[in-house]
């Protein structure tokens, strides 16, 4: 069977997301694929064999998402040939007219989005249950004509199957993507706190996130003389706080040297994590948390980083049957705290839970997740042949 040609389109995240590009962009490049991403850049470039093609910084007012969405569409239109793989919601209207052409539609499923949307704070209340809905009422009309669905969780399953066939959902799960080069180099680049211990937390500053626990835990660990810093990789995304809450938070942090590293390179982030001395996973108590799998868990898990988690949903099922770290209550920032300084001291405790961390990261291979994008192509290959 020929290679097919693939397209993966982003509007929304950054050109070397994590999942879209360290794990399946570049894997289908590395395995012999003709792979393009069309994405937030100003200008196309190469890069390991992947065809970048420019819709449009990500920087600037929202508005410049509508121009982006745009040039998506000229993009899908004029790679009729191509598999095309997107991987943002509001990219389903704009994926709509081309999958009901006759273009071949992969839609990439990130999160529990009707849980999500119905969540999110930055939507009014009394427009949140219509706003899921309406996504919900998308999903209908559109995915049937969709060629597959790629899922994150096994728990997303049983809904994408309504829409379409079974065989047409892939499960790829965020497992870590990373070959034994890159841990050596992680590991042997330099400390970026100069050798200062620290709690790692990524995936960047937000309420989803818990960001109020983590600067309590800052706080905790603080008035207590502890020398274990807490560093938050990633963006800042505090829109669904009130404008005091977070500009108090914002101002507490600082206080409680929270080190706010903000968003770095891919390989910048695997030298934050070879070098830290605890994964941290606080969470909000949200539908879409409870379900989630979230990358970082298994980032955490792949470098034997003990992990201090919510107590909450799929997260605390993998970190308790893994017997790798602590749970701790949503929303007890001193109870986050005493678990990290307990790991931190105690050289027996850190030991046990590191080695449960490297013994379960065996389980947590991004192959077999690339195995199940691979066959879900071939499947749409072999039915357009026939």
């Amino acid at each position: 069977m020929r290679v097919p040609r693939v397209l993966h389109v982003t509007t929304v995240h950054q050109p070397l997301d994590t999942r879209i590009y360290y794990k399946e962009v570049r894997s289908l490049a590395e395995f012999g694929y003709d792979v393009c991403l069309a994405t937030t850049v100003d200008h196309p470039h190469d890069r390991d064999g992947v065809s970048f093609i420019p819709l449009g910084s990500r920087e600037g007012p929202r508005l410049r998402r509508i121009a982006r969405d745009i040039r998506a569409l000229l993009t899908i239109l004029s790679n009729r040939d191509a598999i095309v793989h997107i991987h943002d919601p509001e990219l389903l209207i704009v994926a709509a007219l081309p999958a009901f052409s006759g273009s071949r539609i992969v839609y990439d499923v990130h999160e529990f989005y009707v849980e999500r949307i119905g969540a999110s704070e930055w939507i009014p209340s009394f427009l949140r249950r219509a706003a899921a809905s309406l996504y919900d009422a998308i999903e209908h009309a559109v995915l049937p004509r969709f060629s597959g669905v790629v899922v994150v969780s096994e728990m997303m399953m049983a809904r994408y199957e309504r829409f379409v066939p079974r065989d047409r959902v892939a499960l790829v799960r965020n497992f870590p993507n990373l070959d034994s080069g890159e841990l050596e180099r992680a590991r042997a680049s330099e400390h970026p706190l100069q050798g200062r211990p620290y709690v790692l937390h990524t995936g960047g500053a937000s309420k989803l996130r818990a960001f109020a626990d983590i600067v309590g835990a800052a706080e905790a660990l603080q008035a207590r003389g502890s020398d274990l810093r807490i560093v938050n990789l990633g963006t800042n995304d505090l829109d669904d706080y009130e404008a005091e809450e977070r500009a108090s938070l914002l101002e507490r942090a600082k206080h409680a040297n929270v080190h706010m590293a903000g968003a770095v390179s891919y390989g910048e982030a695997l030298q934050w994590l070879a070098h830290a001395r605890i994964g941290y996973l606080p969470l909000t108590d949200t539908e879409n948390n409870r379900r989630g799998m979230p990358n970082k868990l298994f980032e955490y898990t792949f470098f034997g980083l003990p992990v201090v988690a919510s107590n909450l949903g799929r997260v605390a099922q993998i970190v308790g049957e893994s017997h790798s770290g602590e749970l701790v209550p949503i929303g007890d920032s001193g109870a986050h705290a005493d678990a990290l300084e307990r790991i931190h001291t105690d050289e027996t405790v850190h030991a046990r839970l590191s080695h449960a961390a490297n013994a379960g990261a065996r389980r947590y291979s991004f192959a077999g997740e690339f195995d199940s994008l691979r066959r879900l192509y071939e499947r749409i290959e072999e039915a357009q042949a026939q």
